[in-house]
């Protein structure tokens, strides 16, 4: 019988793949289902409890720096809902206006937040709990553990992801089932989410993943039964991924395509063989095996008479286009990049921007460019807390990458370069507002600077890389 001590270990080795399988479950759109959502927060927020209670000391070195990082953005919002006095916000845009028309009704001007929807910003301040608890996770249950299945994991969940989009496609929009939300792009490749743009930045997040199980496969490699019907599995997952990929139809899924696979064959071929003679038969499989997958799954794709959507992403130039979205952006940005609106605030206040001449049956939601929404619902503290942290990053990304062992570095290499995607990516789109991406991308953050143990340090160049499940390097 299983005892409490195996049972607890095995529960801590789960826990980690199951809430981000879970997080992308119930939060593939940033629009709907908000009660799945309310309980993904309030799962998050026991999850977190319960590590910062019972998980020990994890919240140290650059952890500690990323919760810093959250409790100041979590202040700057707080302040955004705290009423004051009005007249302290009578030369903020648009409360004079409000005030005004308090007056006109014979009301007197009570006290304003700076959120021109505080419930929205307090809602949205929940919504970082999601990924906070999945940062929280990979950082405090033993990281040898929860992390060392997020190799295997996170190729599946964008396989059984890919799968699902293509057989969205394949059967139909009217296929009972297969889409997760009403409010959704009908007759393309979504998967588990709403939006095909979402699923193309999701399956690249992805992609590096798969290149960290050739890496292990590459060194590892004997030849035996076992290690092709691994090689047959990890192949098959980045077919799929990479046909889903070329299937969500998004232009900037598509730009983004290159760097990811460039720095993804960089993982899959960097660090020593443990056997030279074994391992070189692998490697040059390798090679000829990928142009053959991108060649297979560019032939699905673009030969499929279904997949006559591609290209989702528009470039022309009108109301509710990408550049005409981020041109009344702009004026937003003129005015409130001081305050800012309030979190959670942008789809309200670009109504009141939009030229009603060209209003239309389509939705606003949000801002193409996640950036230009972060300024303007953020304003100055927010902009420097994001400037200030993807400077930190940037710094992290680029040591990861330079002096240190590459082999010894796999996992971390490829959570960097998931991580690059929605930094990326969210210049022309909105990933990180969908809590499935944000929970995955936190969990790559806790991979990248996470250390495994205290005494890890740089590895000298003249010693040999070890296994990555057992040395590795401390940023």
């Amino acid at each position: 019988m299983m005892s409490l001590e195996t049972f607890q270990r095995y529960a801590a080795r789960a826990l980690t793949p199951a809430f981000l399988a879970f997080a992308l479950l119930v939060g593939g759109a940033s629009l709907e289902g908000e009660f799945l959502k309310a309980v993904l927060f309030a799962l998050s927020g026991a999850v977190l409890a319960g590590l910062f209670l019972f998980a020990g000391p994890w919240w140290k070195g650059q952890a500690a720096v990323v919760l810093a990082f959250a409790g100041l953005l979590a202040l700057v919002l707080m302040v955004q809902v705290l009423p004051l006095p009005s007249g302290w916000l009578q030369d903020l845009p648009i409360r004079e206006a409000a005030r005004n028309n308090l007056e006109a009704l014979g009301l007197g001007p009570g006290p304003q937040a700076v959120s021109l929807a505080p419930e929205a910003t307090a809602l949205g301040l929940l919504a970082f709990f999601a990924p906070l608890c999945g940062f929280a996770l990979v950082a405090a249950v033993k990281w040898s553990r929860g992390a060392g299945l997020l190799k295997w994991t996170i190729p599946a969940l964008g396989a059984a992801s890919a799968a699902l989009g293509l057989a969205q496609v394949i059967l139909g929009q009217g296929a009972p089932g297969l889409y997760f939300y009403d409010f959704t792009a009908r007759g393309f490749p979504v998967g588990v989410f709403s939006n095909p743009n979402h699923q193309a930045s999701f399956l690249l997040m992805c992609l590096p993943f798969v290149a960290v199980l050739a890496a292990d496969m590459r060194r590892d490699w004997e030849g035996s039964d076992e290690d092709v019907a691994l090689a047959m599995v990890a192949g098959a997952l980045g077919l799929i991924i990479l046909a889903g990929i070329l299937g969500a139809g998004s232009a900037a899924g598509y730009l983004l395509l290159v760097p990811v696979l460039v720095l993804s064959l960089a993982v899959a071929f960097a660090g020593r063989r443990k056997s030279k003679d074994s391992a070189s038969g692998a490697s040059l499989a390798g090679l000829a095996i990928l142009p053959m997958i991108l060649g297979f799954a560019a032939l699905v794709v673009f030969t499929s008479p279904r997949l006559t959507g591609l290209g989702y992403t528009s470039f022309e130039d009108g109301p509710a286009s990408r550049i005409g979205i981020n041109r009344v952006s702009a004026v937003m940005i003129e005015e409130h990049w001081a305050a800012g609106t309030g979190l959670g605030t942008y789809q309200d206040v670009y109504r009141l921007y939009e030229d009603p001449n060209t209003v239309s049956r389509v939705f606003i939601a949000h801002a193409h460019n996640d950036y230009y929404e972060w300024v303007i619902e953020t304003g100055l503290a927010g902009t420097v807390l994001l400037g200030a942290f993807l400077v930190l990053w940037s710094y992290w990304f680029l040591r990861l990458w330079t002096g240190y062992k590459a082999e010894a570095l796999r996992l971390r290499r490829a959570a960097s370069i998931a991580c690059l995607v929605p930094v990326l990516h969210s210049l022309v789109d909105y990933p990180l507002r969908t809590p499935g991406i944000a929970v995955m991308a936190a969990m790559c953050l806790a991979l990248m600077i996470v250390p495994r143990q205290k005494s890890e340090a740089p590895l000298p160049k003249a010693e040999q890389a070890g296994d990555e499940e057992l040395r590795i390097v401390t940023l």
